[in-house]
């Protein structure tokens, strides 16, 4: 099994707007999904991340804090799976439950594995 993240896009707070039955509803689809991926041995985390945070570039010899990300997308959140290839890591992405609002998109990278780092 190869390792994947997968990075949870959205743009500002999307959960923000949502009544606190539908936070609710989001929650246990998102639990749900969460919870049947690690019994099927195929998620080996996942965690939502704060808003806030910084961004530190390197540019002409020293370390810059910014640019600021001048879009409105965010990375909110992480998963960290295993899956046999990139298709089926685009086959399990596919059955968040995120994507029945309407608001996500989350990108999915491989883990590099580097004899020595990792």
């Amino acid at each position: 099994m190869k390792e994947f993240m997968l990075f949870i896009r959205s743009e500002e707070t999307p959960k923000a707007n949502l009544s606190p039955e539908q936070l609710q509803q989001h929650i246990e689809k998102v639990g749900g999904f969460i919870k049947r991926l690690t019994e099927e041995g195929k998620m080996k985390s996942a965690q939502p991340l704060e808003m806030k945070g910084r961004i530190l570039s390197y540019k002409n010899g020293k370390i810059i804090d910014g640019p600021y990300n001048e879009t409105k997308e965010i990375i909110s959140g992480y998963y960290h799976i295993l899956a046999k290839d990139l298709e089926e890591a685009i086959e399990i992405t596919k059955g968040d439950p995120r994507f029945e609002e309407g608001i996500w998109r989350i990108e999915i990278r491989p883990v590099m594995k580097v004899e020595g780092i990792n």
